[in-house]
Formats: structure tokens, C-alpha cells, sequence
């Protein structure tokens, strides 16, 4: 009889002892949030005219093809050579005439064709949350030292300044070969508690593009783009 109880107590014991374990709370992993289109799986063909380039699907990215309607060089391209899926942004610091360097870029927001030159791309799109790294996947081949930057910012409009604040920022800078497809992880740095209103994302080839003063020929190409909370 002793026996038994000994053993129906160590049973107990034990029971008790995984229960406890069990109840311990669990960790929080991170939360991964797909960039809208961000895959870049789908393209649009744009015409005006004889003149035909692709885009994003959607209204969330845009570039500065739309230049080529007046004579510019196409400088953001569908390419197969991709981290996931099917497809990837492929962008390109290309001349326009032999002067002009158009910058390999593209952008949250749309192009505008009644602004000046410089002006056009309006970068932009409404988001209302606090994200802490902005992350995805890349591949770069810069010109004469040429320098990529990847830059996301989260603001907030001013009504009583007519501006925007910036809420949190982070940025990627890289001036070196990369030929496989390498990860960047950018952490976001808060300024403030405030919730932003709108998420601007650039991706540059060159980083004087905006400038127009990159060097052509730098080739960036990304994929898989996302948003990590923590």
C-alpha cells in the first residue's frame, strides 16, 4: 500500500511540475508584414502613344518612366532573376542624352507628369502604424563606386506648419558588389510617440540620383520587401 502512494505522489508531484511549466507565458515572436506589392509579382504596361514601359500593378510603387513619353531612358524594369516568386524590381541609373543622368529609383507614391523635372515623383502613401525594421532582399552592381540607398520614413502632416513630421526613419547605404541576393534588415528610429499618417520608401540605385548626378549603369534589384514589429 505504501508503495502505491509513493508512487501516486511522485505522479502528482511531476503533474504538478509540467503544469507549471506550461503556464509560463509565451514568448512574442515578431510579426512580419508584407510591404503592399512589394513581391513585385505584378506589372502593368503603360502606353502613351508608340511609347510602352511596364510598372508595379497597383498604385503603391512608381518610378520615373514615364519620362520616356518625352524621351527619357527607362530606368525601372520587370526581371526575372528574383529572391521569391516569379519576378523582382530591377532599376537602372541610365543617361538621357549625354549629360543627364536619370537615376534608377523607385518609390511609395506616383508620378506626377504635370510637375517640373525633379519634382514629379510624389512620394507617399497613407499607413498608420509603428513598425520597428524594414527589411527584404537585394542585389547590386554599382558604376564607378556608386553607392545604393534603401530609406524608409514614417511621417505625420503639420496642418499648423503646412508640412510633414517626421515620426521615424531609417536608411541603407552600400557601395559594395553584390551579386547573390543579400538581406538588409534597416531598424526604424522613433522620434516621437506620435502614429504617423503616411510610409515614404526609396530605393535608389545611385545615391546622387536625386541629384541627377548618379553614375550611369548602377543596377539594383530588390525583392520580397516587409515591415518586422517588435
Amino acid at each position: 500500500m505504501s508503495t502505491k502512494i509513493i508512487s501516486i505522489t511522485i505522479f502528482v508531484l511531476l503533474s504538478i511540475v509540467f503544469i507549471s511549466c506550461d503556464t509560463k507565458p509565451p514568448i512574442d515572436e515578431p510579426v512580419i508584414e508584407d510591404i503592399v506589392q512589394g513581391d513585385f509579382e505584378n506589372w502593368v504596361t503603360v502606353s502613351q502613344g508608340e511609347v510602352y514601359f511596364l510598372k508595379p500593378a497597383g498604385d503603391w510603387w512608381d518610378g520615373l518612366n514615364y519620362l520616356a513619353v518625352i524621351g527619357g531612358p527607362v530606368t525601372m524594369e520587370r526581371t526575372n532573376d528574383s529572391y521569391s516568386g516569379n519576378y523582382a524590381l530591377r532599376i537602372e541609373t541610365k543617361l538621357w542624352g549625354e549629360e543627364l543622368s536619370i537615376p534608377g529609383i523607385a518609390a511609395t507614391g506616383y508620378f506626377d507628369p504635370n510637375l517640373p523635372i525633379g519634382e514629379n515623383l510624389v512620394i507617399g502613401k497613407p499607413f498608420s502604424k509603428r513598425p520597428s525594421f524594414f527589411q527584404g532582399y537585394y542585389k547590386y552592381s554599382p558604376a564607378d563606386n556608386d553607392t545604393l540607398v534603401i530609406f524608409i520614413a514614417l511621417t505625420k502632416y503639420n496642418p499648423g506648419q503646412n508640412l510633414r513630421d517626421t515620426i521615424g526613419r531609417g536608411e541603407f547605404v552600400s557601395n559594395e558588389v553584390q551579386n547573390t541576393y543579400k538581406n538588409f534588415n534597416v531598424p526604424i528610429v522613433y522620434n516621437s510617440d506620435i502614429t504617423p499618417d503616411s510610409i515614404h520608401i526609396i530605393l535608389l540605385a545611385s545615391v546622387s540620383g536625386k541629384d541627377f548626378k548618379g553614375h550611369p549603369g548602377s543596377v539594383l534589384i530588390i525583392d520580397k520587401l516587409s515591415l518586422r514589429y517588435e
